[in-house]
């Protein structure tokens, strides 16, 4: 929903930044109405889906089985930091629950990672 505040950040080196202070080296994040956004999208013809949480997202785009292929060969330390940025970016505990994924395309197009739980539209 509507949000009061700085709506867009961000963070560089896990600490606020500017938003146009360093280009391309801090991770940029804004309080996005969904409500609104899939609103305005539908009213012009484009086709919406579901929320899905960054951790559900990035589950369903293979992150795991990512990391894991990364950190095969690699030394142990190389190994536990794939499985704690894993954890940061898709437990619930960290940014899986916080940030939101919202797809909007054009009618009937496909998009497996939000269609896989409906046979109709996949």
């Amino acid at each position: 929903g509507p949000a009061v505040g700085d709506t867009f950040q961000a963070v560089r080196r896990h600490q606020y930044d500017d938003p146009l202070a360093a280009p391309g080296e801090a991770d940029l994040t804004a309080h996005v109405d969904f409500g609104t956004l899939g609103e305005t999208a539908r009213s012009v013809g484009a086709r919406t889906r579901p929320l899905l949480s960054q951790g559900a997202f990035l589950a369903r785009l293979g992150l795991s089985e990512r990391a894991t292929s990364l950190a095969r060969g690699k030394d142990a330390t190389t190994g536990e930091a794939l499985e704690r940025a894993v954890e940061r970016l898709a437990s619930p505990t960290g940014m899986g629950e916080i940030f939101k994924v919202l797809a909007v395309s054009a009618p009937g197009l496909a998009l497996a990672v939000f269609d896989a739980d409906d046979p109709e539209k996949a």
